[in-house]
């Protein structure tokens, strides 16, 4: 089941976005929203859109924006904006707005009293507060690709995924924005992307990168089998009603694997793979289509850029091709290290830096190529002088402890 559905989309081409935001209050932004505001915007924004987006609340509160999947890149980023255009208008009736940062500096707090979150908060307990920033102080931009077919050039799902994973370290470098301080030493960043870190530090058999394989489907398979399990859900309680179901926390040590061998409380359903394979948050995760989960949020309209340097990279043939080339036929994923050093130094790495520089270039190519408007164009050129050609990331020009605002 789990082979099967992995990556079992078979085409390429459609794109789509999920951005998380953070909300502050207009008349003070130190503070964090109570319950009851949260509530407010949620009545007033509502749960559907006028161009098909979707609202959903993160554990600490973070608004979460889902545009439907498009054809193309021009048709994505249109209704994204203007769905999230309402979303802003309706924000600041209700005296909030959107905030775009990977980390909110504020002290953490469970803001949408979901069971499932509160599994998770169980489950991160070991981390102690830093479990707690996790999950209620962090916030994407996710982009969903499609993940292609059996074939072997740019369409091939070996191709997407090896793209998408190999280049992940450099894209997560790119984009950083969520820079920390070491607790107790200078006022330099111990990491430029702080929300991935603690995604890394957090459980390295669930948030980690996935090891190299020569068939993604099977290199899926094995991870997620061998991921230790969050929580059961009861039998008892209605798996469709999210708000009115109960988990008890997984046995200790128990993987998926060992669950579906007889080692668990009970036998698995098929509902319990899917709440266990919707908790597995790597850096690229297979859901029939590509996750790409390793970038931080950005400030204003910037989410923009990640989503059309993904598009490019995936979806223009020549792009993929030289991409691929870059890369090299015989490329081993990267390891867990390599993730963290790009976490912590962003694109002052010197070989992150120069490659960089090469992929912006051809993602504009591929950009040109694929025909989208020229504020689209603008957007990843304009960011591109600011940040990459430099060498920086938006972590470089932003204090920590402080948050951009939309």
């Amino acid at each position: 089941m789990i082979f099967e559905h992995s990556l079992s989309r078979n085409r390429v081409g459609r794109i789509g976005v999920e951005l998380e935001w953070f909300l502050q209050p207009v008349d003070d932004p130190a503070r964090r929203p109570r319950p009851e505001e949260l509530a407010e915007v949620d009545r007033v924004a509502g749960r559907t859109l006028p161009d098909g987006g979707q609202v959903s609340w993160e554990p600490g509160g973070q608004l979460e924006l889902s545009g439907l999947p498009y054809p193309s890149l021009q048709g994505c980023v249109d209704s994204v904006a203007a769905d999230l255009a309402v979303l802003r208008g309706r924000a600041r009736e209700t005296g909030m707005r959107l905030v775009g940062a990977g980390l909110d500096h504020r002290p953490p707090r469970f803001s949408v009293p979901l069971p499932r979150y509160q599994a998770l908060k169980r489950y991160y307990a070991h981390l102690g507060s830093a479990g707690d920033t996790l999950l209620c102080n962090t916030a994407s931009v996710q982009v969903n690709v499609d993940a292609g077919d059996g074939s072997a050039g740019w369409r091939g799902r070996s191709r997407r995924w090896l793209i998408a994973n190999s280049l992940g370290p450099l894209l997560m470098a790119m984009f950083a924005n969520s820079p920390v301080l070491e607790a107790h030493g200078p006022r330099e960043p111990a990491a430029l992307s702080g929300r991935q870190l603690l995604r890394f530090h957090a459980d390295r058999f669930r948030s980690g990168p996935l090891p190299s394989g020569s068939d993604p489907r099977s290199v899926w398979t094995r991870y997620a089998l061998d991921a230790q399990v969050v929580a059961i859900q009861r039998t008892d309680s209605d798996p469709a009603d999210d708000r009115a179901a109960v988990w008890e926390p997984a046995p200790a040590g128990l993987s998926l694997r060992r669950w579906l061998r007889g080692t668990g409380p009970r036998a698995v359903g098929v509902d319990d793979v899917f709440h266990h394979l919707k908790s597995l948050v790597p850096p690229v995760r297979a859901c029939g289509h590509l996750e790409l989960r390793m970038l931080d949020a950005q400030r204003g309209d910037d989410w923009v850029v990640p989503v059309a340097v993904v598009a490019a990279l995936m979806d223009d043939e020549a792009t993929s091709d030289a991409v691929a080339s870059l890369i090299g036929p015989f490329a081993s994923a990267p390891t867990r290290q390599d993730w963290i050093d790009a976490a912590r130094h962003g694109l002052t790495d010197p070989h992150l830096r120069a490659l960089a520089r090469t992929v912006i270039r051809l993602a504009l190519g591929g950009l040109w190529r694929l025909g989208v408007a020229p504020e689209v164009f603008g957007a990843v050129e304009r960011f591109a002088a600011d940040y990459t050609l430099r060498g920086l990331s938006p972590a470089q020009l932003r204090l920590p402890n402080r948050m951009a605002v939309a």
